[in-house]
């Protein structure tokens, strides 16, 4: 009688647990699409919050007030580029496409530079200079491929409206996350729930890491790009806004504008004179180099992550997520590898980094 009992209670046990799981589930589908907004406005909003400080002890604002001001300004310094940029990229695909129908198409020829190139410069420039001799001939010959990449291209165009899109909606959240703060310590006690009573110092380790990599990495690059976006428009480079996209992706992945910039003083050289080049050549390397200058002085004193942390962190987010893995991605990596470095500290070692990062998220 009593296995019979406990072999009901099991079974009965066994329904809840499965129904639990099962809404569980269900609510997980639900909010998925969700969840990636939300993340990255959780990140943007850890990032802002000492600005915010700023903005209340400096003028007095209302949490509210200045989170609104904040969130303004950061949709203007987002939207601002991204007009300007789809703007360039509209213009250009407009113009060819009038241009192939008119049958007025020119392939321009391929820059003298290219040529002092070591090893491929003679090849690529053959190459390109028969390119423009029989472009006819080589779209029809590559139709098909051609036509494949377009498709890819619009595709990735696509795609990066969306990413866009998303940001702008984490930004808003992130608004609503800054005005409405964390009152009830909400994430205190989810990380007490899931670690003990530790929870709170590795809330604390979290919060750093990801001002830290915000304005170590996320910070130095968007810094460099705006910097390169302005010596290239400056300079007469043609299609900026791209070259400024690329320079902000390899900032980000910690190899630098520096191939940019290269490619830049090279073409400044064969369309300018000695002198404007020369001067547009030492900012050019100044842009280059101005990572090695911005990272001590936005790092501060927060511990740094390897830089094969931050690297695999963005590419591994940008295949996971796309676009948006860039940026998420090396946050994310970091955080777990802080933490488990922490959780493989003594007791004496963790006490003095909770020390410094106590005293780092004060400042």
């Amino acid at each position: 009688m009593n296995e019979k009992k406990v072999s009901e209670q099991a079974i009965e046990i066994a329904i809840r647990l499965i129904l639990l799981f099962g809404i569980l589930f269900w609510c997980f589908q639900i909010i998925s699409p969700f969840i990636m907004p939300v993340l990255w406005a959780l990140i943007i909003a850890i990032s802002l919050r000492p600005l915010q400080n700023f903005f209340i002890r400096k003028f007095k604002l209302k949490p509210a007030l200045s989170a609104i001001i904040i969130t303004i300004l950061m949709l203007s310094v987002i939207l601002v580029p991204a007009v300007l940029f789809f703007t360039s990229a509209t213009q250009v695909i407009i113009e060819l496409k009038n241009q192939f129908e008119q049958g007025t198409f020119v392939m321009p020829g391929p820059p003298k530079f290219i040529e002092s190139w070591p090893i491929i410069g003679d090849k690529l420039h053959d190459f390109l200079s028969d390119l423009n001799a029989n472009l006819e001939a080589f779209i029809t010959k590559y139709q098909s491929q051609i036509i494949e990449l377009s498709k890819r291209v619009v595709s990735i165009i696509i795609g990066t409206s969306l990413v866009g899109i998303q940001f702008i909606v984490s930004i808003i959240i992130s608004g609503i996350f800054l005005a409405i703060g964390d009152k009830a310590n909400f994430s205190g006690n989810i990380f007490t729930k899931i670690i003990g009573a530790d929870g709170q110092a590795y809330l604390d380790l979290s919060i750093q890491t990801i001002r830290n990599v915000v304005k170590g990495v996320l910070g130095v690059a968007v810094i460099q790009a705006l910097l390169a976006g302005l010596g290239l428009w400056g300079a007469g480079v043609p299609h900026a806004a791209i070259w400024t996209l690329v320079c902000l992706i390899l900032a980000i992945i910690q190899i630098g504008p520096g191939i940019v910039m290269l490619i830049s003083m090279f073409y400044v050289f064969d369309s300018s004179s000695t002198l404007v080049a020369s001067i547009w050549s030492i900012y050019f390397v100044g842009v280059a180099i101005s990572d090695n200058i911005l990272k001590p002085i936005l790092l501060g004193k927060g511990a740094p992550v390897p830089m094969l942390v931050i690297f695999l962190g963005v590419i591994g987010g940008f295949m996971y997520s796309g676009f948006i893995g860039l940026f998420t991605g090396a946050i994310v990596l970091s955080i777990g590898y802080k933490l488990a470095s922490f959780w493989l500290q003594d007791e004496t070692q963790k006490e003095a980094i909770l020390e410094e990062v106590a005293a780092d998220i004060e400042e």
